[in-house]
């Protein structure tokens, strides 16, 4: 097995721990919670795409979609149809990718196209308020918004050639920003069902000499699965 697939497996392993961790402890945290309110707690376990914005003129692709998966907890509040509350929650992202760059070469400054093994690893964990919208039991919309941090790794691995324009790097970083989002569940029992959403956020990754300043903003797009408790 190739090395940079060795080392992405062993990259993949830590995340899923974390995102199984994440899912047990919003789950558990949210059963021992709705045994103390009044009104009934919503989960969400899902996966979707998200595309992050090329600016760099010199990179030969456009933007770059990678897939996120996770889990979010929301707190009621209210007796009618129109509920509101908090909610926190955190998404995990993973791409490994061949990406083009145009580098410079040589000592008279020439320029060639590279090709590059980019792993990218990036974790999100949001809270914010939302109000929510349950005229039936099977039925209920929602929108929420608030900030959230994030961080991501992000590793380079130049394609064997003869061409040493570019080295292998690895980066990380923090970022905050803000997110909005809405979404759809529809409920087959009384406690599980199916969901669907979407959400827009703005936030700002510095990764270093490698990919410096990344903006990580635009659509993400998510189903899975509702939950009641």
């Amino acid at each position: 097995m190739p090395s940079q697939e060795v080392n992405l497996l062993l990259s993949i392993k830590p995340l899923l721990t974390l995102l199984v961790c994440t899912v047990f402890l919003l789950i558990s945290a949210a059963s021992v919670a709705s045994q103390e309110a009044a009104y009934p707690l919503a989960g969400h376990v899902f996966y979707g795409a998200m595309a992050i914005a090329d600016k760099d003129p010199d990179q030969g692709e456009d933007d770059v979609e990678i897939l996120i998966f996770g889990a979010d907890v929301q707190k009621s509040y209210g007796p009618g149809i129109i509920k509101y509350g908090f909610e926190t929650g955190a998404l995990f992202s993973i791409d490994s990718s061949v990406r083009h760059f145009i580098a410079a070469s040589g000592s008279e400054g020439g320029k060639v196209a590279v090709s590059v093994d980019v792993n990218s690893f990036l974790i999100d964990y949001f809270a914010g308020g939302f109000v929510s919208f349950e005229p039936a039991k099977w039925l209920r919309l929602y929108v929420g918004a608030g900030p959230l941090i994030i961080w991501a790794l992000w590793e380079t691995e130049p394609e064997a050639s003869a061409d040493e324009a570019v080295t292998s790097q690895s980066d990380s970083g923090f970022g905050v920003g803000a997110y909005a989002r809405g979404g759809v569940d529809i409920l087959f029992t009384e406690n599980v069902g199916l969901s669907a959403g979407a959400r827009v956020n703005e936030t700002t990754l510095s990764l270093g000499d490698g990919p410096g300043e990344v903006d990580v903003e635009g659509w993400q797009y998510y189903f899975g699965i509702a939950l009641r408790f």
